[in-house]
């Protein structure tokens, strides 16, 4: 097995020390997402008419606690989008590392929470991660979503939350629901 691995690690080499243009035959847009600073939006960012809303630990440094997190996996389109914010993940763990195998989401789509900061005490402040929207608002999260021209589409919420398929296992997301936006973009 391991002679498998380093031949086939010897005919990649051999590929791409024979072609000089590789790096000309990776996309444009792949080249500018590998090279994006942690917390770095894309610059054309793609809005997504459906989308999905997961649940998601997420470590406040501000406030030294865990949250669970609302975030959605695409920048939607419609109103909701202004409550939106491309947020940094702190590690949840010192031990928890990025690999190959099991890579983890540094950064990524968060809400902001309708009712302003939840810090669970009134400090006058918004800092670091404070006016997240927390799973505790999600009730009233499906308020405005449905105001505002959205549905949440219960039958593909369903189907996945039944079926073996679990979405970013190693950060511990949970999905929440699938919304589709039925307004003019």
């Amino acid at each position: 097995m391991y002679n498998f691995i380093g031949n086939m690690q010897g005919n990649m080499q051999g590929n791409m020390q024979g072609n000089r243009n590789y790096l000309r035959t990776i996309p444009n847009s792949l080249q500018r997402a590998n090279s994006l600073q942690r917390g770095t939006p894309p610059e054309k960012t793609f809005q997504a008419k459906t989308f999905s809303l997961f649940s998601q630990p997420y470590l406040d440094t501000y406030n030294q606690c865990y949250k669970n997190i609302v975030v959605t996996n695409l920048l939607p389109l419609g109103p909701l989008s202004e409550i939106v914010r491309f947020v940094n993940f702190p590690p949840l763990s010192e031990f928890k590392q990025p690999g190959p195998c099991s890579p983890l989401k540094q950064c990524g789509y968060a809400l902001i929470s309708l009712g302003g900061c939840n810090t669970g005490y009134n400090t006058g402040s918004c800092k670091n991660g404070s006016n997240l929207m927390v799973t505790d608002e999600v009730p009233d999260l499906i308020s405005y979503l449905v105001s505002n021209g959205y549905s949440v589409d219960t039958s593909i919420t369903k189907m996945f939350n039944t079926s073996e398929i679990r979405f970013d296992t190693n950060t511990g997301n949970k999905l929440i629901c699938f919304v589709t936006y039925n307004g003019n973009s």
